[in-house]
């Protein structure tokens, strides 16, 4: 009975995301990117250029030190004491792949939860219009969905301590930032690419997702949201900006939920194309 609910939750996630792939970008969508493209064509190129090895550079050691703190040898251990329950000979992370997918989903699902939850009450600290807050915004946004990412991953049994994990737990993230329907496009390219090296150690050869203008719309989106709470630090009730809390706080959730969501996904069909032994279609 499971194996033939994993084939069709296979089925259903390749076709959701070909049909994501497929899909026009809507009208507010499309005057945004011809909007965040005029910028980034005004921009030196000497500048943009820098700006994404510091992106890439920030990410890769973003990543180092999250896996080198207490808190992530913590969750990992929790992680594999609540998959202990569920079955007594798991030592390790790979051990978890040999777990129904049903049980790998709600040990994911406790971690989207988690996140969501720390993403809105960041956000609504941002929405207080603080100056502080609103600086630390996206570093903590992207943290927060750094942190969540490796979570859902090792809860599909892919240690992320392991290099090739590591690439590609960031490349993931960095195409769950991008907008649609460039992230689901860069989502086939990656779990093509990755298909072909599960069992290869070495590293697959991907490109930076920062190459093109696309994580700009991201960037830009996430701009104009801190112009808009700033906008509203005076609509008070109570002497509490509560309308630009709120909308920090569900912006900041709506992020993380697409994010982590792409992420869950993305190791779901991994595992799946695993066990079916098929490639992705197109």
């Amino acid at each position: 009975m499971d194996s033939i609910k994993e084939f069709n939750l296979w089925l259903e996630i390749n076709e959701r995301m070909n049909e994501k792939r497929q899909n026009s970008s809507n009208r507010f969508e499309q005057m945004f990117k011809k909007t965040s493209s005029y910028i980034y064509q005004k921009i030196p190129h000497a500048y943009s250029d820098a700006f994404k090895d510091f992106l890439s550079t920030a990410f890769f050691h973003s990543q180092s030190f999250l896996q080198t703190s207490k808190h992530f040898h913590e969750k990992k251990n929790d992680i594999l004491r609540r998959a202990q329950i569920l079955r007594s000979d798991i030592t390790k992370i790979n051990d978890l792949r040999n777990l129904p997918i049903r049980q790998l989903n709600f040990l994911a699902e406790q971690e989207i939860s988690k996140a969501l939850i720390i993403s809105s009450v960041q956000g609504g600290m941002s929405g207080t219009s603080s100056k502080l807050a609103m600086f630390c915004d996206l570093p903590a946004l992207l943290l927060v969905n750094l942190k969540t990412v490796q979570e859902i991953a090792m809860c599909y049994g892919y240690d992320v301590s392991i290099p090739l994990e590591m690439e590609c737990c960031l490349k993931v993230l960095q195409g769950a930032l991008l907008p649609s329907p460039v992230k689901y496009e860069r989502w086939h390219t990656l779990m093509t690419d990755t298909l072909k090296h599960e069992d290869e150690d070495v590293f697959a050869i991907w490109d930076s997702e920062f190459n093109g203008e696309d994580v700009y719309q991201t960037l830009f989106l996430q701009f104009s949201k801190l112009f808009i709470i700033h906008s509203l630090k005076n609509r008070l009730i109570g002497g509490v900006p509560v309308v630009g809390i709120a909308v920090g706080a569900k912006w900041n959730e709506n992020l993380t939920k697409n994010v982590l969501e792409y992420a869950k996904a993305f190791y779901q069909y991994r595992l799946l194309s695993k066990r079916i032994k098929k490639e992705p279609t197109v």
